[in-house]
């Protein structure tokens, strides 16, 4: 968990600044402190910015000879490379390299006897400072949101593919060189630029490593980008990062949250059993979810274009909590003949305790295993999801953030303890809004009102419920 994130220095902005040349190459360095470590970094600015105008930004991870806590390590290879002129005239842009210890690794994979790679569900400490110095960045620093892109080689490959499937939806592109992840969570960069590059010859970082991942990505049917090169060992970096290497379309993308979404809905849809049947039961925000552009529409979208034979059966109804589903769900649901239920629920619950008609705890607890009890002896496969957000300012300071916490903590034990598959839309609300919400805003990022979805709040929901109902329809024996 972050505690806090400081910079020791930043950039003055002013109108048409230009770097004077003997400063070209100077780095601003800075230090994130997660829990009890301290994780420095480096950020190399644009030659020049301009009062007004945002930067692209590549967030750069390094190999494992450039761990250490200097904090110049790390600049060799490709932040040093994109100081020089002939690139920062062509791709003006700041990089981000943050800084690993010697102890720790970028990427939380665990590798079996039979050699195959499994990601962790937590992040590494290392990681979890990559995204502090992330966030610190972009509240600090001129960037373009929508052009982030990521990449790493070596080690910080395989901590590009770590981080681009924890979080696909920061990036507008990812280039992992040389590296390897779990070719499990590939599934989850449906709709995201992926170039990879691997030496032929390598036999550090087996090429192996990149080719289980292209090979699962091409399962998905993603069009990822992928370049062995032959007679190369493991500096494939030197070619990925040359002029007519990868960066003119790493840098060049721009993030596009709603092929993130239709692509995630397709792996859905093409999951999908025969003439099934999904429900989405829960409150306004899944009321308002069937209207045209709602977050249920979306998803009925794409599956009517792709599995006519699938149907929505929308159940959303305003203020209602979980009390007031109990009392619908068999005649909403169920009688309607669902097959796969999409539980979202808890806003109301905490929401509504502010003038004593809330749900107590306990009444919450039980009426969720009621809930999924009864579905589950239905027949239907069940989703739940933790309330999201009451507030989109930083996680802790907003007036009901303990109390929801307590209650998505309910839900995420529930979901545990009934063996159903879990979408834990408290945690990716919390994230994305950790890097996207850099002026701390208490609405509009990805609500209109603190609570109720706006059209990037819908577009992000279609696509953490699509993940979460497609993870059960695969669970299914």
């Amino acid at each position: 968990m972050i505690l806090f994130a400081s910079c020791s220095s930043t950039l003055c902005l002013c109108a048409a600044l230009t770097l004077p040349q003997d400063t070209l190459r100077d780095f601003i360095a800075g230090e994130v402190q997660v829990e009890e470590t301290t994780y420095p970094y480096v950020l190399l600015p644009p030659p020049e910015i301009v009062e007004g105008e945002r930067y692209p930004l590549v967030v750069f991870l390094h190999g494992i000879g450039e761990r250490g806590t200097d904090n110049e390590l790390q600049k060799e290879h490709f932040p040093k490379r994109m100081a020089a002129a002939e690139y920062s005239g062509r791709f003006p842009c700041f990089v981000l390299a943050p800084q690993c210890p010697k102890d720790q690794r970028w990427a939380n994979v665990r590798t079996l006897e039979s050699g195959r790679r499994i990601q962790e569900p937590e992040p590494t400490g290392a990681l979890e400072g990559v995204i502090a110095s992330l966030a610190e960045v972009v509240r600090t620093q001129p960037i373009d949101m929508q052009r982030i892109a990521l990449t790493g080689l070596s080690m910080g490959g395989s901590g590009a593919w770590d981080l681009a499937t924890r979080h696909p939806g920061w990036f507008s592109a990812a280039a992992p060189v040389c590296g390897g992840g779990d070719p499990e969570t590939t599934d989850r960069l449906a709709g995201l630029p992926v170039m990879v590059w691997h030496g032929a010859e390598d036999t550090v970082v087996p090429t192996q490593r990149s080719r289980e991942m292209v090979k699962a990505l091409r399962k998905l049917k993603h069009p990822v980008e992928y370049t062995e090169l032959p007679g190369v060992h493991h500096d494939a970096w030197n070619h990925a990062y040359a002029l007519d290497g990868c960066l003119e379309d790493l840098i060049g993308a721009r993030r596009d949250p709603e092929s993130i979404q239709v692509e995630t809905v397709r792996l859905l849809a093409r999951a999908l059993a025969p003439d099934e049947r999904v429900a989405f039961l829960g409150d306004s925000i899944t009321q308002a979810g069937n209207d045209p552009g709602g977050y249920v529409d979306r998803i009925r979208a794409v599956l009517k274009e792709e599995r006519p034979d699938v149907s929505v059966i929308p159940a959303g109804i305003s203020g209602h909590k979980v009390p007031d589903l109990l009392k619908r769900f068999e005649a909403d649901v169920i009688q309607k003949g669902a097959t796969l239920v999409f539980i979202y629920i808890g806003i109301n619950d905490v929401w509504h305790s502010q003038s004593g008609n809330g749900t107590s705890p306990e009444d919450f607890e039980s009426g969720l295993h009621q809930l999924i009890d009864t579905l589950r002896t239905s027949g239907a496969d069940v989703v739940l999801a933790t309330p999201s957000v009451i507030g989109e300012k930083a996680r802790g300071t907003n007036n009901l953030d303990s109390m929801l916490d307590a209650y998505a903590a309910i839900s995420r034990r529930v979901a545990a303890e009934k063996g159903v598959t879990l979408c834990d839309l408290h945690a990716a609300f919390s994230s994305h809004l950790q890097i996207f919400n850099p002026t701390d805003l208490a609405k509009s990022v990805l609500t209109s009102d603190g609570v109720h979805l706006n059209g990037a709040g819908n577009v992000f929901l279609a696509t953490e419920a699509a993940r979460a109902l497609r993870r059960a329809v695969l669970a299914r024996d």
